[in-house]
Formats: C-alpha cells, sequence, structure tokens
C-alpha cells in the first residue's frame, strides 16, 4: 500500500504531464473524427461532401466534426468556390503526434 509521501509525489508528477496528448485523445476518441482525420493524412486534402460520401455520412455531420478538428489546430480549411476543403495541418507538432499514433 502506497504511503501518503508515495502518493503525493506521483500525483505531482502526473501535473500538466502530456496534456498534448490528452487533447488528442479527447478529439479523436470519436470514431468519426478519428476517420476524418486518417483520411485526411492519407489524402491530403479533402471536400466536405467528399469526406461524407467515403465515410456515408451526412454533409452536416461532417462539417461539425471538421469544426472540431479545426478548433483543435489539427485541420485546416480553404474555401474553393461554394465547396469547403480541408486538410491536415502537418507542421503542427500534435499533427505530428497523431501521425506517429497511426
Amino acid at each position: 500500500m502506497l504511503k501518503s509521501a508515495q502518493i503525493s509525489k506521483i500525483k505531482d508528477s502526473l501535473k500538466g504531464r502530456d496534456s498534448s496528448l490528452i487533447n488528442i485523445f479527447s478529439v479523436l476518441g470519436d470514431k468519426n473524427r478519428f476517420l476524418i482525420m486518417k483520411l485526411l493524412l492519407d489524402q491530403g486534402e479533402l471536400c466536405v461532401s467528399d469526406i461524407a460520401a467515403v465515410l456515408d455520412v451526412s454533409v452536416s455531420a461532417i462539417s461539425q466534426h471538421l469544426r472540431i478538428l479545426e478548433m483543435s489546430h489539427f485541420v485546416e480549411g480553404e474555401r474553393i468556390g461554394q465547396m469547403m476543403c480541408y486538410k491536415p495541418k502537418v507542421d503542427d507538432p500534435s499533427v505530428k503526434k497523431i501521425i506517429n499514433l497511426m
């Protein structure tokens, strides 16, 4: 059984540790966001309608997932006419960790 000093030491060692990984796992914990990220890493850039067709999910649902990925700085969007296309931010340290995990 651990003593209170040992418990305190363990708690201190966990503080602030790998917070970026925690964020990555919380965002990619959703199956569709994970698949979207995998698709974008494999294909480079895709439009919302193409992602929706590949995953057989509604365009509005894909848009919401991409909004979360964009707010987390994993992807960046670009408007091309009436279409929105997204690509992974491969230079971002979090995305580099995702690439290594996948």
